[in-house]
């Protein structure tokens, strides 16, 4: 119940960001890489980056996005894909996809601030660190489960179609709804850039 409030008000405060502009920071087709640490801890813990919480394993990817819808107060629609490597101890790949929701974002000064995020299926070759645990814990396979990705980008005016990011790269059973697990959650870091 406490990460659903949690969810609802982040989406809350994201309809609430006063755009600085009518298009989306990155419109139309992008690509991205993105890298960080996996953490033992659940997905919202993850925000909390300063916790020595981290693992001795690591993910690195990269996506795709393409927005091709525009909806109200500025938010705008688009599909994502995506893979990666999760390395520590063991490897394993993950590949994804789903649609992502950016809003155009709240500028000040020449920085524009833009919250995202993105939902669909994650697959993975092999689990990592504590969702190993949490997986033998399941009775059944937790190779496929939900993808969710909240992020934060900064984009400055003097490089257009260009952004850094922050985003918890998570998947889990869905509250349950696919299974009774939250997988693993790493804390990342990441560049995106328009095609």
């Amino acid at each position: 119940m406490r990460r659903a409030k949690i969810v609802g008000g982040t989406f809350a405060a994201m309809l609430l960001v006063s755009p600085g502009q009518a298009q989306p920071i990155v419109e139309g087709p992008n690509v991205f890489v993105f890298g960080g640490l996996f953490q033992d801890e659940f997905v919202w813990e993850t925000a909390a980056f300063w916790r020595p919480h981290y693992e001795e394993n690591v993910f690195v990817g990269a996506g795709y996005q393409n927005f091709f819808a525009d909806l109200p107060a500025n938010f705008h629609i688009g599909i994502e894909v995506g893979g990666g490597l999760r390395l520590g101890q063991v490897s394993s790949a993950e590949v994804w996809s789903g649609f992502v929701l950016k809003n155009a974002g709240l500028t000040l000064g020449d920085l524009t601030i833009s919250p995202s995020a993105t939902a669909g299926i994650s697959v993975v070759t092999d689990t990592i660190g504590v969702e190993t645990k949490r997986a033998g814990r399941q009775d059944r396979s937790v190779t496929a489960l939900f993808y969710f990705a909240p992020e934060i980008a900064v984009s400055h005016t003097s490089l257009p179609g260009f952004e850094a990011f922050a985003r918890i790269q998570h998947r889990s059973g869905g509250y349950g709804i696919i299974a009774e697990i939250d997988g693993s959650n790493a804390a990342t870091i990441g560049f995106r850039s328009k095609l």
